[in-house]
């Protein structure tokens, strides 16, 4: 019966026991299952045992499957002769020449690793009670893909340095007290400062004075954890000048979560600052040119009132009294004036009326332009039904069908919108008296999204579109005197009203079919050439 060792013997008497035979099966098993490979070399460095893990990191099989590795001095522990690796660094090698504990990274390549691998060695030499090298023990780990690993981390780090680096933008990480911590070159570059100047340079070394207060607010908002976009923010270069920015900050943590600084993205935004000083300065040229221009015009058109208004004072005196005289000649004289003179003295007469009339238009032409402009809600339809109202009450006798549009609202002047739509359905009226039954209508054409088209039509004498420009011009008339009264200044104001709104006006026609009139208010940019509107049944 084998004897079993006591746990009471003395340690030394223990480890002699675990020597006898009985015991090597269980020496074998835990060597052969040890998680780190382990190899034996005699002291001339053949080697004597590979456990199962050191096999599998060499990729070497048994002695009976390659008896020419075991039997090759070192052999397996060479690399290939691409990657030479001479003997006098293995670690074997120089345990057997006496080294303590010398350690190597290896890198072998073998049939079944042809890719090569990356070994991590130590050896040890084991020497009798006398010091001399009986032999080595090796421990073999296997780094080859935490050596892949650190590998593609430091090609991670390789690209990630390259891209920050070659980054057309300033890169500025600063720790807690806001010294630098990193700065890449395009951000040395724009400072004025080298690589290793600016790693000595705080935060408030290059900020504008002006601006320090504010960076102040800013680096605390980092520490409470928020990010944030500086406009138009201030640096100073290393020369004194300032540098025009645009920064984007944000916090950095570690790995625990601690706020350890801030890093931020600097855009050199001083042409972009350069071209809005130049748009400003043009733009304030512009205003003063427009002020000089406006000044001008304004006192342009009170010359042209006064002219206006002493035209029609001095003209008004003798046109009275040739008035006066004809009409006293007239009736003083009739019996000693054939009838050829009282014709021409009622053509005097009705020349000095017209001539009159004509002053007056010259004067509320003018008062268009010079009146106030008050803008409010004006209620077009109700301003329409009373003007049709007051044209029926003038002529009673005429049959009128009105067509008004209700709900017709709108912003503007309501004294101006007034006088358009006087003039408009003034016309109106005065151009169907020869219809036996007319017909004037005041609406909206229907809305396509480009705004809303007002228009006054009637089925009257209409016009010849072919004279259509002259039909806003002042004292131009489509219409003789004898045909149709009237002093050629209704459609010139209503012109200059709608203008006075944003808008625009225009007229369609036919002879003897009427005319329809439309205008806009409020439009955005009035186009080149007004839409084409039917016209059928009218103007």
């Amino acid at each position: 019966m084998t004897a079993t060792p006591s746990s009471t013997l003395p340690p030394d008497e223990l480890a002699e026991s675990l020597f006898q035979p009985q015991y090597q099966p269980l020496l074998r098993a835990i060597l052969d299952n040890a998680a780190e490979g382990l190899a034996v070399a005699d002291a001339k460095g053949q080697l004597l045992y590979f456990n199962d893990t050191a096999r599998k990191i060499l990729g070497v099989g048994l002695v009976a499957d390659a008896p020419e590795v075991w039997s090759d001095r070192y052999g397996v522990f060479l690399p290939d002769t691409v990657t030479l690796c001479p003997s006098e660094r293995l670690p074997i090698y120089r345990a057997l020449h006496g080294e303590q504990s010398p350690e190597e990274d290896l890198f072998m390549r073998n049939a079944t690793h042809p890719e090569g691998r990356h070994v991590h060695s130590i050896a040890r030499p084991v020497r009798d009670s006398k010091g001399n090298i009986l032999g080595v023990t090796l421990s073999l780990r296997d780094t080859h893909e935490q050596r892949m690993a650190e590998a593609d981390q430091r090609r991670t780090e390789l690209r990630f340095q390259l891209l920050v680096e070659s980054a057309q933008e300033g890169l500025w990480t600063v720790d807690v007290s806001g010294h630098t911590v990193y700065a890449n070159r395009y951000l040395c570059q724009m400072l004025g400062y080298t690589v290793e100047e600016m790693l000595t340079k705080a935060l408030f070394d290059v900020i504008c004075p002006d601006d320090i207060p504010l960076m102040h607010q800013y680096v605390e908002d980092r520490r409470q954890g928020r990010s944030a976009v500086l406009n138009d923010f201030r640096l100073v270069r290393k020369d004194g000048s300032v540098l025009w920015t645009l920064v984007s900050t944000g916090p950095l943590y570690d790995e625990t979560g601690k706020y350890i600084g801030a890093m931020a993205m600097i855009t050199d935004i001083s042409q972009r600052r350069q071209a809005e000083e130049q748009v400003r300065q043009l733009n304030a040229e512009l205003e003063r040119r427009i002020a000089e221009r406006t000044a001008q015009l304004e006192f342009s058109n009170r010359e042209l009132e006064a002219f206006a208004y002493s035209v029609a004072h001095d003209l008004r005196a003798p046109l009275r009294s040739i008035s006066n005289f004809t009409l006293a000649l007239s009736e003083d004289c009739a019996d000693k004036l054939d009838a050829t003179g009282q014709d021409y003295l009622q053509r005097i007469r009705a020349s000095s009326q017209r001539m009159a009339e004509l002053i007056d238009g010259i004067l509320a032409l003018s008062r268009v332009n010079r009146t106030e402009f008050v803008e409010t809600d004006v209620n077009l339809s109700g301003i329409s039904r009373s003007i049709s109202e007051q044209l029926q009450r003038w002529q009673p006798e005429r049959t009128v069908r009105f067509q008004l549009q209700d709900g017709l609202v709108d912003r503007g002047d309501s004294q101006l919108l007034r006088l358009v739509l006087e003039n408009l359905m003034g016309n109106a009226w005065k151009f169907t008296r020869e219809k036996p039954v007319a017909e004037i209508q005041f609406g909206t054409l229907p809305e396509t999204g480009s705004g809303r088209v007002y228009f006054v039509r009637d089925n009257g004498a209409g016009f010849d579109m072919e004279y259509q420009r002259k039909l806003f011009g002042v004292f131009q008339r489509l219409h003789t005197q004898q045909e149709f009264e009237g002093n050629g200044v209704g459609l010139a104001t209503v012109q200059r009203i709608i203008r006075r709104h944003g808008g625009r006006v225009w007229g369609e026609g036919r002879v003897g079919q009427g005319a329809t009139f439309f205008f806009t208010l409020h439009e955005p940019a009035a186009p080149a050439a007004p839409p084409v509107a039917s016209a059928a049944g009218g103007h």
